[in-house]
């Protein structure tokens, strides 16, 4: 699970690693270009060496951004006159917006246009004279670098949000598979307990029949043959016990009643009558005795489905129907509306649906889910001679 959350991860940041490359790209190019630009037209090609300066704040940005947040300054004030070079100031600006507190990328843009004002000034008088006065220089630089700052301060704000939901979902995704894996777990400890209790009845009835037959036989053999047996069968049932005992939750008393199965499911119904429910039991097929396994799970599956109905759609109008195929017995349980009102049906990932799709996998079944226009429907199959998977 942990690949598959790492992957999309890895994608995201190689995505990132891109547009980040072409954005410095961009800023680049308009740097050189603007420098180069300025040199020829001020006949002054010394400038020109400003360029590796420039372009190692834009790199250096992100691992030491103060460092180059002051080398963006003081390239931005020895050049008054080009304001592309102002570019590398509110590249460092906006990446330091986007990761640190406001106050404090305020102070940083607020530091950076005084510097850059200060060093105009002192250092391009001319420069600054001719391009609109210092007035108008210092409101370009102030404007600049908050304009830099707001906008790292937004998609910094933004990405903090999306990185916030994508890590709920991711949890909230790892949450519900953990608990679908435990829904699992449980019903599988359930069913191997009253499976247990059934296995318990018959090797307690094989003992006994054993016992029986060699007291009754005249010899020797027999006797001995039965109480092999019969030993056999003891220390099955001990090491199921065991096995049970390990399987329980602390502290979990075993269920005493008797397991049901089909032949209380009329009572079942009867039950559930009484809380309102309309239910319509329905019998296909000459009925047939089912092996005890069968015959719990199947009462199960109906018993989930039709509390389900009784929770997420009550009042709603109930068809159970058994069918006898010839190799697996059919069960559908329907509900639909009534009334004109519509109904909630329980989500296909539900810890009810796990746990009836394992009772029928058990058996080498199958059990499916259908939303109906008007209702819900659960459909299970069960083989009569199929051999637990």
């Amino acid at each position: 699970m942990s690949m598959f959350l790492a992957r999309p991860w890895r994608i995201r940041q190689l995505a990132a690693r891109r547009r980040d490359f072409l954005v410095v790209a961009a800023l680049a190019a308009l740097v050189i270009a603007s420098v180069i630009a300025n040199a020829i037209h001020d006949d002054q090609p010394i400038t020109v060496l400003l360029i590796p300066g420039a372009l190692a704040a834009i790199f250096l940005r992100r691992r030491q951004p103060a460092a180059a947040l002051l080398l963006a300054v003081i390239l931005a004030s020895a050049t008054p006159g080009d304001r592309a070079v102002v570019l590398p100031v509110m590249a460092v600006l906006y990446t330091m917006a986007g990761r640190m507190p406001w106050r404090q990328a305020a102070a940083a843009a607020a530091g950076a246009a005084a510097v850059a004002i200060a060093g105009g000034v002192t250092w391009g008088s001319g420069s600054v004279t001719e391009h609109g006065g210092l007035l108008g220089y210092a409101i370009g630089i102030t404007a600049s670098c908050a304009a830099a700052v707001a906008a790292g301060l937004y998609v910094g704000a933004q990405r903090r949000v999306r990185d916030g939901l994508r890590d709920r979902a991711e949890r909230l995704d790892r949450e519900r598979e953990l608990l679908a894996d435990r829904a699992v777990a449980q019903e599988r400890v359930r069913i191997a307990q009253e499976l247990h209790d059934i296995v318990a009845h018959n090797v307690s009835l094989m003992v006994v029949e054993a016992q029986a037959l060699g007291a009754t036989a005249h010899d020797d053999k027999v006797t001995a043959t039965t109480d092999a047996i019969a030993d056999l069968g003891r220390q099955a049932m001990a090491e199921m016990h065991t096995t049970l005992r390990l399987l329980r939750a602390d502290g979990e008393e075993p269920e005493l009643a008797p397991q049901p199965g089909l032949a209380q499911l009329e009572r079942l119904i009867e039950q559930l009558r009484h809380t309102g429910l309309e239910i319509e039991l329905t019998v296909v097929g000459q009925p047939r005795v089912l092996p005890p396994g069968a015959d719990l799970s199947a009462y199960r599956i109906i018993q989930e489905a039709l509390t389900n109905v009784v929770k997420h759609a009550a009042g709603a109008s109930t068809k159970v129907t058994l069918v006898y195929q010839v190799q697996a017995l059919e069960l559908t349980i329907t509900d639909t509306e009534r009334d004109g009102r519509a109904l909630s049906a329980p989500q296909s990932d539900g810890h009810g649906v796990i746990g009836m799709r394992e009772r029928a996998a058990l058996f080498g079944g199958w059990l499916t889910t259908e939303p109906l226009p008007d209702g819900f429907k659960v459909t299970a199959n069960l083989p009569y001679t199929a051999s637990p998977s």
